[in-house]
Parts: structure tokens; sequence; C-alpha cells
């Protein structure tokens, strides 16, 4: 079983991690959602309207030094953060990270290598009561035309593109009945979009077609569906995970019922393909710590991460490795602390 290599205290909770993509880097970024009650001073009743969701981006790295530390580069205070993606390929020449925030904006980050502010701030839509609560870009396969899907917990969808310094909402609608936890593109056909709710239903948008009507709705989870990820190794792949504890694989040629399944308990709030390998997917289940899955052949667990003492919420792979094993970033929420392993598979 993989063992924790260092950890750090992000101080607020902890929900999303996401490693850089560009070039020879352990570098990643972390997000935080902290709750925060206000003061009681004249003895008024206060309900949680009246809480404040803040929350702060972290810029680590990763570090070789006897053993493996973690060393902060940079802090950004924001609103609270539900999801964090890198942009996989150059936008206007551009390395960008979009943030969902609970004040219902989606923020999108510059890096810079070269700077000792590796992130500034490249465009953010407006605020708006219902939260965003995912992300997720176009093009991971296909540099031409990125753009960035959101979802809400509202229910609602949106497609962005990106202008020189804004983003244009060119598509919206309505996709579930409740929140809307997460969203996803398929990589290798960008007019497709994949969306789950809290309503326990995972459907397939057209964009040509908007949000009107699905090309295809499931009801195969038994609860919310919170994560899903097109494969970017294998064509007609696509993992998605729920409250329900089960982790499914689907054909997209066939949405009728999923290809491989597997209770990994907990309840599945992330899924992430490994950047090499197209048979191994990352899962954070929640109350059951994080895990390694074989999808070659039926869906079967080979390794788990369970030093996190609480919920288990962000995970990803270091993208770039010089040796057999992979390092690993997670992050759990009430005890707010990330850890870095490697997956010894």
């Amino acid at each position: 079983m993989p063992t924790s290599l260092y950890s750090f205290d992000t101080e607020y909770c902890a929900d999303s991690l996401e490693f850089y993509p560009f070039g020879e880097t352990r570098r990643f970024l972390v997000g935080t959602y902290q709750l925060l009650q206000p003061s009681n001073t004249d003895g008024t009743e206060l309900s949680s309207k009246d809480s404040q969701r803040v929350g702060r981006i972290y810029v680590c790295d990763a570090i070789t030094n006897e053993g493996i530390q973690i060393v902060e580069k940079q802090r950004i205070e924001t609103s609270a953060i539900f999801d964090i993606k890198w942009a996989y390929n150059l936008v206007a020449d551009k390395e960008l990270a979009g943030i969902a925030c609970a004040n219902g904006s989606l923020a999108i980050y510059s890096a810079n290598t070269q700077s000792d502010t590796f992130l500034t701030h490249f465009a953010t839509t407006e605020t708006q009561p219902s939260m965003c609560c995912s992300l997720d870009w176009s093009n991971r396969l296909t540099p031409n035309d990125p753009r960035v899907v959101a979802s809400y917990s509202d229910g609602s969808l949106q497609v962005f593109g990106i202008g020189e310094s804004e983003l244009q909402a060119t598509e919206q609608g309505q996709g579930h009945e409740l929140e809307a936890w997460i969203s996803a593109f398929d990589y290798w056909d960008t007019s497709r979009v994949y969306s789950g709710g809290d309503d326990a239903m995972f459907k397939g948008w057209d964009l040509r077609m908007g949000f009107q009507t699905p090309i295809f709705s499931s009801r195969r989870h038994q609860a919310g569906v919170c994560s899903i990820q097109s494969n970017f190794h294998q064509q007609n792949m696509v993992a998605t995970g729920s409250y329900d504890e089960h982790v499914f694989v689907w054909d997209t040629r066939n949405m009728r019922v999923p290809m491989k399944e597997l209770n990994v308990g907990g309840g599945v709030w992330r899924l992430k393909w490994h950047p090499k390998r197209a048979d191994r997917l990352l899962v954070a289940a929640m109350y059951n710590g994080f895990h390694i899955l074989d999808t070659s052949d039926s869906l079967r667990l080979c390794g788990s991460f369970m030093d996190h003492e609480s919920i288990a919420y962000g995970a990803d792979w270091c993208q770039h490795s010089d040796k057999a094993d992979w390092l690993v970033g997670t992050c759990s929420f009430y005890d707010h602390i990330v850890h870095i392993w490697h997956d010894d598979i």
C-alpha cells in the first residue's frame, strides 16, 4: 500500500488539486473552500446565509531534497473553490487554468514560470447566486477552438469561448433539476459534453443542438453523479463516479449500460485517467480514501492510499515522471491536508 512522502496543512478545507501540465516539473495547484461564520456581537440569530465562503489557491512545488518536500511558491485569496482544471494545450500562446468558484464565477488564470508571480488573473465571469461547481476544457486533444464548459448548483450548464481577456458565453441551458456537480467534454469529439447532477442523472449533450434536449439520459447511478472524465488515450471511453459508491466505465457508442463497474465505497467525487497509461484510473472516494483502478479488463482495485483522515476530494497524477512509479497528489477536506505519494504500481 502506498505511503505518504510528504504532507502539508492548507489551513482552509482542501478539495481540489491539479498538477501543472507544461514542462518537466512537479508544480501543482491546490484549491480550498472555507465557510466563515460571522461573529455575533448583538445577540441576533444568524443563519447559514450570513456565512462567507472564502478560498485560497496554493501554488506548490514537490522538490527532491533528501526525499520529497513541498515548497509553497504563491497563494491567492479567492472565493471558495469547487474545482481547478488546467487547459492542457496553450490558449492564444498562454498557459491557462480555470477555477470554479462558490460565488458563481468562473475565473481564469495565466501561468508564467519565468515570473516570481506564477499565476496572474486573465478573466472572470460575473458572480451569480448559484455556485460554479465544475469546469472542463475542450482542448486536451484538439488545440483549436478552445472552450470551457461549467456546471452550476442550480442545475444549469454553460459553455464559454476564450476572448483576448474575457470569457464569452456561447451556450447555456438547464441541464439538471438539482445541483449539476460535474461537466466534461468528450476530448475526441468536442461537440459533445457530458454532465452529472444530484438528480442521479448522467447526460450527454450535442452542442450543435444546445442544451435543450440531451442525446442520452442515464439513471444507471443510484445517487448524485459527481465525476466524469473522457479517456484521452482511448476513444469512445468515459468514466463516471457517484455518491452511490460506484465507478462506471462506458463505451460512448452504447450508453444504455456501462461496460464495467466497481463499488469502491465511500462515494466518488473525482476521477482522473493516468497521464500515460490508458488502463489506470485515480479515484477520490470521499469517505473511503483514494484508489487506483486497473481498467484493462474488468475494473480491479490495484492500490489504495488511506492516510487521509477526512473526506477525500482532490486528486491528480503528476504529469511527468522519469521512473516507473508516478507521483500522486491528494487532498482532504476537514483536516485540510495535502499528501504526496508514489503509486508504486
